[in-house]
């Protein structure tokens, strides 16, 4: 998934400095998981991970990534239980053939985030063509209606939703984030919805069981308890997710009770998601917060050189939650990522930033 902060790229150097700091494998907490890749690297290195974060969308990738083993049989489904090799149930691959099948219908997407609703239409969004609307649709609401018959768990429904955050974003008329749409239709967007199979990560050399969470990060951090390495990956900049991301967050909650939505680009409601770490005057206050919440040997905070933190206050409070001598800082260039290019609204002041890891150990 496309996603702003995502560490993918930077999952080998997060990795190296993590087996400097400590050799051997333990207890791990990731509370801002986001598309999960730093909490599914470690969980492959043997970590026992417990994710977290705030959006309904990134549960159900930290579900998908991090809290299953293996790839799930369905044992029931509206094609009904059978045996396949000798093994009970529908394979994954089978039911998303089944999805993909669905006709199109005209529900919540279809009428707000297509030019065909008339929402959609009044708004001029073009988030999605009419067939793709319709299709996401069709497939969420058959998994809302095998999840209340009782024919999923709440771990293979998140692994439904996160296919098809996942299918729904490479067909999105966007540059990479939902706060706008494009107003021609984009080669991408002109495909046909696609499931593909997300794989879950494999516990290795005897990994504990990992964990997935919603949640505020503070929370998550001391209900862990004592743990290893705390791995912190806030938000840097005023950007607030819910507005950037809120298409994918309605597809992963769902609209049972049907939200109002505002603004051109048809906006949640989303108060209850908008984080202190994207706030000048909240984030040092935050990060204080959760450190004094947190019972940790290891903390690695990874933080972009842009951010509303400086690096001199961040070392301040580090330095402060633990042993100062320890206190050590390395960083490295990466591209930006750019939703966009400059233009007349918008010149970025350059192309590469640093990711800056800071580290400090406590007794």
């Amino acid at each position: 998934m496309r996603y702003i902060g995502n560490k993918t790229r930077l999952v080998p150097f997060i990795l190296d400095v993590v087996r400097r700091l400590e050799p051997s494998v333990g207890v791990a907490c990731d509370p801002f998981a986001g598309t999960a890749s730093v909490s599914r690297a470690l969980k492959r290195q043997g970590w026992t991970v417990h994710a977290g974060d705030l959006m309904a969308f990134s549960y159900a990738l930290q579900v998908t990534h991090v809290e299953l083993d293996r790839t799930p049989r369905f044992p029931v489904s509206a094609l009904g239980a059978g045996e396949q090799g000798g093994r009970p149930g529908l394979s994954y691959a089978a039911i998303l053939r089944e999805l993909e099948g669905l006709p199109p219908a005209h529900g919540f997407i279809s009428e707000h985030y297509s030019p065909d609703g008339l929402a959609g239409g009044r708004h001029g969004r073009m988030y999605f063509t009419p067939e793709n609307a319709g299709l996401i649709d069709a497939i969420r609401q058959r998994i809302a209606e095998w999840r209340a018959e009782g024919l999923l768990d709440p771990a293979r429904c998140q692994l439904l939703l996160a296919t098809l955050v996942e299918a729904a974003d490479r067909v999105a008329n966007t540059t990479g984030v939902y706060a706008s749409f494009v107003k021609s239709w984009q080669p991408n967007a002109c495909r046909r919805l696609e499931l593909r199979q997300l794989r879950p990560t494999s516990r290795r050399n005897g990994g504990g069981r990992c964990t997935a969470h919603r949640g505020e990060a503070a929370g998550r951090v001391a209900a862990v308890g004592t743990m290893d390495l705390l791995y912190l990956d806030p938000p840097y900049n005023e950007r607030q997710y819910p507005a950037y991301y809120h298409i994918p967050e309605l597809i992963a909650s769902g609209w049972d009770d049907p939200p109002e939505l505002r603004g051109k680009t048809g906006l949640i409601p989303d108060e209850d998601l908008r984080s202190d770490w994207c706030r000048r005057d909240r984030c040092e206050a935050a990060l204080r917060e959760l450190l004094g919440r947190a019972d940790a040997r290891h903390i690695l905070l990874s933080y972009n050189d842009e951010g509303l933190l400086a690096p001199e206050v961040i070392a301040d409070v580090l330095r402060e939650t633990g042993d100062a001598d320890s206190y050590r800082r390395t960083g490295t260039d990466y591209r930006r990522y750019r939703s966009d290019g400059d233009g007349p609204g918008r010149t970025y002041r350059r192309d590469r930033v640093r990711e800056q890891l800071h580290y400090v150990k406590r007794p």
